[in-house]
């Protein structure tokens, strides 16, 4: 069979596309599919700007007998568009769709959306042959694992979880061929940072968290490990074949849940500094755990790791118990502490608005960052997903303000209240945690002084003025109140 993997067009929505990197999930399936022996691409819709129109005439050329789509939450009306312009393109095509958007809300996505006929629940690799296969044949869909359909009668039918693959290495490697437009047209991982120079590729060498925090919708999931020879194989097929000068892994902890990963850890590093390949820089994401040592730190920097982003999110000990993150504050303060003796980057990672979060609490986050001192931080306004604990209670609570999924942004919009905090006031605090630890009292001075050298910035000079000062006045006022 011919089967088409897409991209959403998300710059139809936006203007722009937001694609820096392949989107790995859908190009691991085609490549699964082309090892078996069926026509498999991808098509990235969103970086070609391929407008409605333009995706129409694709599909009509192309005459794929099945459309695979995917989605966050966050791109869920922009999968039902794409859905909807594949079904009138091709109106006898199977339309399949997965990713954390549908797969955490099955029933409600094929209610929304008539144009989907299939999903898959979870990774995929493991039945996307039998699943393509029974199309083929025209059998009965319920001897499929792991999918969610409509049968012919209207009803909605589950079959029973699919196995995951535990052992990773039996995955093949991404298959760039296939992928349209070419990975040069991809620069990897946003926002300029020391010592990684682009290209840059973004892959995973573990799949799986096992910890329990709330607002994750992928929690508790038990941690995969590929091995270190074929992780560093998939490194040296980069720098050869792609000629990238960066590798983003992209696990949920690739540092920190235990003493048997940072001996894996370690392995990784020995492979990479044996085989050359030490003078690509790499960017992980680390856990602020009691397992932070400094001997794997260094051997990380030697290997040529030059960032971890650590995902720390509050620094009130009570709101980190709130939201089961099972870390301690000495902990944070050690991890960041041994990762800059290692000659590590460090990046963290916070979010505001959770369930019980108060202005104290807020001051105690100010506070952890002044003194653990980051190169960059991150802040977030802290959002329920559906599928995690916290969308749960909030929604159980009649908390949730905003069900429009495009809004879910984590950076423009609060979607929620809590007991302790209005929609207003997460806004508010999380503007003012950006302000001063995000762009810092420079940037607005720098901002205010560039504003008197064009024509344009005499015309906002007023309202600019007004943004600075509210920004001070209310950091200082959320320091001074007690």
């Amino acid at each position: 069979m011919k089967i088409i993997f897409i991209n959403p067009p998300v710059c139809n929505f936006i203007g722009h596309p937001i694609a820096n990197s392949p989107t790995l999930g859908i190009i691991y399936l085609a490549t699964v599919l082309d090892k078996a022996g069926h026509e498999a691409k991808v098509i990235d819709a969103d970086s070609l700007e391929l407008s409605w129109d333009k995706l129409k005439e694709r599909l009509a050329q192309e005459k794929p007998d099945v459309i695979g789509l995917t989605a966050t939450t966050l791109g869920m009306p922009i999968l039902y568009k794409t859905a909807e312009v594949c079904r009138e393109a091709l109106p006898e095509v199977k339309i399949l769709a997965g990713g954390f958007g549908p797969t955490l809300e099955p029933e409600k996505t094929l209610k929304e959306c008539s144009a989907i006929d299939i999903l898959g629940l979870g990774e995929c690799e493991s039945n996307i042959i039998d699943l393509i296969e029974c199309l083929e044949n025209k059998k009965d869909l319920k001897i499929v694992k792991g999918i969610f359909f409509r049968k012919e009668n209207g009803e909605f039918f589950k079959t029973e979880p699919q196995n995951l693959v535990d052992n990773l290495d039996l995955i093949p490697f991404p298959n760039y061929q296939l992928l349209e437009p070419d990975f040069s047209a991809y620069h990897g991982v946003h926002g300029g940072w020391e010592d990684i120079d682009m290209p840059n590729a973004v892959m995973m060498g573990s799949r799986g968290c096992p910890h329990r925090c709330i607002f994750c919708c992928n929690a508790g999931k038990k941690p995969r490990f590929r091995s270190p020879k074929s992780i560093v194989d998939e490194i040296e097929f980069y720098k050869k074949e792609l000629k990238v000068k960066s590798v983003q892994l992209y696990d949920n902890e690739f540092i920190g849940m235990s003493p048997q990963q940072n001996q894996w850890v370690r392995e990784i590093c020995e492979e990479i500094i044996k085989r050359g390949v030490d003078d690509l820089g790499y960017i992980c994401q680390g856990r602020c755990n009691s397992f932070i040592d400094l001997e794997t730190l260094k051997i990380m920097y030697k290997a040529g790791f030059r960032w971890i982003w650590w995902g720390v999110e509050s620094g009130s000990q009570k709101v980190l118990d709130r939201i089961k993150k099972d870390l301690k504050l000495e902990n944070i303060y050690h991890s960041f502490k041994v990762t800059k003796e290692a000659g590590i980057h460090s990046m963290m990672f916070v979010m505001v608005g959770f369930p019980g979060e108060t202005k104290e609490d807020i001051k105690k986050t100010g506070k952890l960052i002044k003194e653990v001192k980051p190169d960059r931080v991150r802040i977030h306004i802290t959002t329920p997903l559906p599928g995690s604990e916290l969308w749960e209670e909030l929604y159980s609570k009649g908390q949730i303000d905003e069900f429009d999924y495009f809004k879910y942004d984590t950076r423009l919009t609060v979607v929620h209240h809590t007991d302790t905090m209005t929609r207003e006031e997460i806004k508010n605090y999380y503007r003012l945690l950006v302000f001063r630890f995000e762009n810092g009292y420079w940037y607005f001075i720098k901002f205010f002084i560039q504003s008197l050298f064009t024509l344009d910035g005499w015309k906002k000079l007023f309202g600019r003025l007004k943004i600075i000062f509210s920004h001070f006045f209310g950091w200082f006022k959320l320091l001074a109140n007690k």
